[in-house]
């Protein structure tokens, strides 16, 4: 009866851990992250959108970014990795294909 006692007190802790594992979410990665952001680099919202970045991430890991930036607009815009792996606004462009992709491992820029 003991032995049998203890294989429930076992099955019952081992549902009790299995359950706590099941339920405990680790905290949300920043986009950056899970796209790829080196830190220090330079972004044209082209290039970040080529790497796998959907628009609206681009906007939400976006510190610094003015009011009128928004997802449909990330295109023509030069953006900073930083620290953190977030991204902060530098400026807009001049106009549509004026944000030079300049290759991997270097800096994109405005023309």
């Amino acid at each position: 009866m003991i032995k049998h006692y203890s294989n429930i007190m076992n099955f019952i802790l081992t549902l009790s851990i299995l359950a706590t594992l099941a339920t405990a979410s680790p905290a949300p990665a920043p986009a950056s992250a899970l796209y790829g952001c080196t830190e220090g680099l330079n972004y044209c919202g082209h290039t970040l959108l080529n790497m796998g970045w959907p628009r609206d991430n681009i906007i939400d890991d976006c510190s610094g970014r003015p009011d009128w930036l928004t997802a449909n607009s990330v295109d023509n815009v030069l953006f900073h990795c930083t620290s953190g792996d977030y991204l902060t606004f530098i400026e807009s462009c001049n106009a549509p294909g004026t944000c030079v992709d300049a290759g991997s491992g270097n800096s994109d820029y405005c023309s």
